[in-house]
């Protein structure tokens, strides 16, 4: 075979070779695949990486914070107060003439209303008798007359006309409708729809720039088929009218607002009833006529391109509205915070006249109160009042303060996944898992300081997500695959030391070999002991070979629940083993897993017994020792030879206190300093077994009995402890025949046998016998190890 083949397939074959920057690649093309294809998803459709960029989108906003409101837009609330003034929702209509009387005085300039008065209001039967004796007299007793009278009657109730006649008298009030984009919703409905499509005719907008050929027919996607508007009576001759739709995304989030609509009008039998017009929002209409401009709507063959508003003074500049690039006519609402930020007007106070003297120039009026059921969800606020909506869409078009999604985005974002992937993917390749660790916190730490300063924080939304994902992908891909084929040179090590040392030293040594030297730190732990009960017996009754297998199946499960709780198996003595918690692995619950292992080895000592006495074997018990407190730990030896240990004082007061068990006729002692270091004391129960002084240590310590409550329910238990312990008190007072007699009882109630009570039924009677002097402390010294 010629060896330019063989070359050529070499490095066909080293394509296929798994690397640690081939990973990074491979994770980046991926995120470009999902991200490309994102971009290429029908409008309104959602994926995954939508889903993943909007929540983003929603903390970016948290992140950033509430801004504060010029003050110029805000809410008029039909709130709590003004449920307790004017009684429920819908309010009486007759009361706004004299609020919006009130709103005029103080400077309000415009009014727009997120509410919908779409039916007559009910008349009163004393309001309309006076007015049935006219009809009645007016048709001359004739029943289509009188019918024809009344059906006229109950469409003007005084309500309405009021309601009319203060819009009127207000002028600037810009009535709220709302579309409907299912004509089968139409179809069949006795709704007027040809008078209320008329009544759009006057807020219709006339600027529209189309390219050559276009019409608003060729933008099917922004078409509704019909609008329900205010009764006549109502709407008057108001020529203001926006709708007010709040267009919520899939999970219910309002993150945009549509700002125009085309109405096609059809009737109940899905006929065309005029030519379609284009229609503002509630919010754009507001703005638009405050700033006293026209509306020019620029289209490109894919939809709207941009909105425009042209102020009629020639001095004053137009200004852009940066649509979502959909084609949609939507505007990314830049939230200022929770509703509350908003300022607000009681529909309450405004008919009391109660307004405060620096008054919004343009309100809002919607519901607020509890009950009125427009919640609509924003990035600060899963409870926003739908009315805050509008106020923030006016508040950005009047500041100007938008929230884009730049044209320039999506190339953007591919150029930075791809630039960014291979970086990664070569950086991480010569890093260690502690530098990879620093350079790819640093990174994303950069791009989240300049996305919060200068991207999202200045009003311009760049997909975040996919960069963020790529990048966390790419560092655990490149780390978990080094560590899978670095660590097969180490597992050569370790298997060469398993055998002698702990794991975890193991692991530590590998990770640090500069720790393999004399010395040691002092750190806070809790060190273990327990000893095989009578083993010198049991020794003398078995063959070698046989004590030998009875250790090693004792010792292995012992073993094992050392270790599956992180504690250091420090050493076998003969048949006692040592061990601790908190080395050299930090823990800060290490006195809770050392408590709990020791009962768990009571268990698995209760199952080898079962065993061992179906063979024919000894009996075998063990006694543990617990203490807790400052220890060193580290490498004690030579140069040649050393073990990792623990030493001091209190390793030594634990193995004290494992040999005192054999006094008490219990199996698990531990300190007072280990049952004060327990972080879930009451996971236990502790009895106090004595105040006592080891040999050689001049200071007392309080042991405490670790119970099994698993022999007796949980409540006998503490019963057991409760009598023990006030017998413990007598005894310390030295009452003698009192504290006999409570421990006598605590006998009784455990069925006969308690040991530590009866040591101290015994220890009574020996000192009542010998006699105390006056100031001794209830302090009992052990005068042998």
């Amino acid at each position: 075979m010629p060896k330019e083949n063989i070359k050529s397939k070499r490095k066909f074959k080293y394509l296929f070779v798994p690397s640690s920057f081939k990973i990074g690649i491979l994770i980046t093309l991926l995120c470009l695949f999902f991200l490309i294809k994102h971009y290429s998803l029908p409008k309104n459709s959602i994926d995954i990486v939508g889903q993943l960029e909007r929540v983003l989108y929603d903390i970016r906003f948290k992140l950033r914070g509430p801004k504060k409101l010029s003050g110029v837009v805000g809410a008029l609330t039909a709130d709590d107060k003004s449920i307790e003034k004017f009684g429920r929702w819908p309010f009486p209509r007759g009361i706004y003439e004299k609020a919006f009387q009130n709103l005029q005085n103080a400077g309000v300039k415009w009014i727009g209303f997120d509410v919908f008065f779409s039916e007559p209001s009910h008349r009163l039967l004393e309001e309309s008798l006076p007015d049935l004796e006219k009809i009645l007299i007016s048709s001359n007793y004739n029943p289509k007359a009188f019918e024809n009278g009344l059906a006229e009657l109950l469409e003007s109730s005084p309500g309405d006309i009021s309601l009319g006649k203060s819009i009127d008298n207000f002028g600037n009030i810009v009535q709220g409708f709302f579309y409907l984009e299912n004509d089968e919703q139409i179809k069949g409905s006795s709704y007027d729809w040809f008078n209320s499509f008329n009544r759009l005719k006057s807020s219709s907008i006339d600027f529209l720039d189309f390219p050559n050929g276009f019409s608003l027919n060729n933008y099917k996607d922004i078409i509704s088929y019909g609008a329900i508007t205010n009764t006549p009576i109502i709407a008057g001759k108001s020529k203001y009218m926006g709708f007010a739709n709040n267009q919520s995304d899939s999970d219910g989030m309002i993150r945009k607002s549509i700002l125009v609509r085309t109405i096609d009008p059809i009737n109940k039998f899905g006929e065309k009833i005029g030519a379609p017009i284009i229609v503002p929002s509630l919010a754009l209409s507001l703005a638009a006529n405050y700033l006293a401009s026209g509306v020019v709507i620029h289209f490109d063959p894919s939809g709207i391109d941009s909105i425009e508003l042209y102020p009629t003074d020639s001095k004053k500049k137009q200004i852009k509205i940066p649509v979502y690039f959909d084609g949609l006519g939507k505007l990314l609402i830049n939230h200022y915070g929770e509703f509350s930020k908003i300022p607000q007007i009681s529909l309450e106070d405004a008919y009391n006249n109660k307004l405060p003297k620096d008054i919004p120039k343009i309100l809002v009026y919607g519901g607020t109160a509890t009950g009125t059921n427009d919640k609509r969800p924003s990035p600060f606020d899963e409870n926003f009042d739908g009315v805050g909506h509008h106020v923030a869409i006016i508040e950005n078009i009047l500041t100007q303060n938008f929230m884009r999604r730049p044209i320039s985005a999506p190339l953007i974002e591919v150029s930075l996944l791809l630039f960014t992937g291979i970086l990664f993917s070569y950086a991480l390749k010569y890093l260690n898992a502690l530098k990879s660790s620093f350079f790819i916190i640093l990174i994303l730490a950069t791009f989240f300081y300049i996305d919060e300063e200068y991207l999202f924080g200045q009003g311009n939304w760049y997909y975040a997500g996919m960069f963020y994902l790529q990048s966390v992908s790419i560092y655990f891909g490149i780390t978990i695959f080094k560590y899978f084929t670095e660590e097969r040179e180490k597992k050569k090590v370790r298997s060469a030391f398993q055998h002698y040392l702990n794991p975890a030293v193991i692991n530590q040594l590998m990770e640090h070999p500069e720790r393999l030297k004399l010395g040691g730190d002092k750190k806070f732990m809790t060190v273990f002991f327990s000893d095989v009960r009578g083993f010198t017996t049991i020794s003398e009754a078995l063959s070698p070979e046989k004590l030998t297998s009875i250790l090693n199946e004792y010792f292995t499960p012992m073993t094992k629940i050392i270790l599956d709780s992180n504690g250091l198996l420090d050493k076998y003595i003969g048949d006692a083993i040592m061990a601790v918690w908190g080395a050299p692995i930090p823990m800060e619950n290490h006195a809770d897993k050392a408590v709990a292992s020791s009962l768990k080895m009571l268990d698995e000592l209760e199952v080898l017994q079962k065993k061992w006495k179906s063979e024919n074997l000894p009996f075998l018990d063990i006694g543990i020792g617990l203490n807790t407190g400052d220890m060193v730990v580290g490498n004690m030896g030579s140069d040649q030879r050393f073990d990792y240990t623990v030493l001091g004082d209190a390793v030594n007061l634990g193995a004290r206190l494992e040999g005192i068990n054999k006094n008490y006729g219990t199996r698990i002692i531990c300190s007072e300093f280990t049952k004060n270091a327990l972080k879930e004391p009451h996971k236990f129960i502790f009895r106090e077994l004595d105040n006592i002084q080891v040999k050689g240590k001049n200071e007392p310590v309080r042991i405490f009995e670790i119970m099994r409550f698993k022999e007796m329910d949980r409540q006998k238990a503490l019963e057991l402890v409760r009598l023990f312990e006030e017998g413990l008190a007598l005894y310390r007072a030295q009452n003698w025949k009192e504290a006999i007699h409570k421990f006598k009882e605590a006998i009784r109630m455990n069925d006969g046998k308690d040991p530590p009570s009866e040591e101290f039924i015994e220890r009574c009677n020996y000192l009542k016998e010998k006699g105390l002097e006056k100031d001794w402390n209830g302090v009992w010294v052990f005068k042998t190890k």
